[in-house]
């Protein structure tokens, strides 16, 4: 596969742009396309890592709190907060006037890998489905609904980049390169039914979590590509929805190209 061809089938990474309030025509009222039915038995335990994330974390909670308060009955929303800006403080005001908010804190780094382990290590036992994704506005909290809906079809509902949907196209072609290149090795080397492996946008069943939680080793961002490898060997089934992705409206990007490499090397080399 040439250069120009991986670029076209890449995917993005975390940038700094456009305004969080002016969402994209597809993410718009999305919330509306999952309904949740009396007598549906529904709770999402939603596993979000964060590592200062003050500039955007007011608007993300909110967002996604308001989007699951519109689709499921019940929910929990588990923060596993790093760093020492001012993130853990207001998540922890939030969590005073919302009993389904628990913030767990470490003010040294973990590292995006073991904080989601703590993450799914803390999810209530009586759980039905798992959500995790980013908390930097890359993905929009109204875009749950997507991936609930296909919820009863597969173990695993990935959210996944499209180019036609966010700023795909708008990558510099080293990115592109980079990111595609991953996702074909990922795919090809583990046989993965799944276009999108480094997506961190994912709902999965709690049964799912169960199997793959004790045995994940990543320390970094390649966590998104162990749990599907552990999943899929498994057994489970893996699908996917297309979703909006687009560069965070503030903030500094956590993303390192260097220490990801090394990751998914490591990764390759240990599964």
């Amino acid at each position: 596969m040439n250069g120009n061809a991986i670029a076209r089938s890449a995917l993005s990474s975390p940038g700094s742009q456009r305004e969080p309030t002016r969402l994209d025509k597809s993410v718009e009222n999305v919330t509306t396309r999952y309904h949740w039915k009396q007598g549906d038995s529904v709770k999402i335990s939603a596993v979000i890592p964060v590592y200062n994330e003050q500039e955007v974390i007011d608007e993300f909670s909110t967002r996604l709190v308001g989007s699951l308060e519109q689709m499921v009955p019940d929910y929990e929303i588990i923060f596993v907060v790093e760093g020492t800006d001012s993130t853990e403080e207001k998540l922890s005001l939030l969590a005073k006037g919302n009993s389904r908010i628990k913030v767990h804190y470490s003010p040294k780094r973990l590292g995006l890998g073991p904080a989601t382990k703590k993450g799914l290590e803390l999810i209530d036992p009586h759980t039905e489905h798992v959500l995790i994704m980013d908390a930097d506005l890359n993905h929009h909290p109204e875009e749950i609904g997507r991936l609930l809906k296909l919820s009863s079809q597969a173990d695993i509902v990935v959210g996944c980049r499209s180019r036609d949907h966010g700023l795909v196209n708008e990558l510099p072609f080293f990115k592109r390169v980079v990111s595609g290149s991953t996702n074909w090795i990922l795919r090809k080397a583990f046989g993965l039914p799944c276009s999108d492996v480094t997506s961190g946008f994912r709902l999965y069943s709690a049964k799912t979590i169960e199997k793959i939680r004790d045995r994940l080793v990543s320390k970094n961002f390649e966590i998104t590509a162990e749990l599907l490898i552990r999943a899929k060997k498994e057994g489970c089934s893996i699908t996917e929805v297309p979703i909006t992705f687009t560069r965070r409206p503030r903030g500094v990007s956590k993303l390192s190209f260097i220490k990801s490499g090394i990751g998914y090397g490591l990764l390759l080399l240990r599964l």
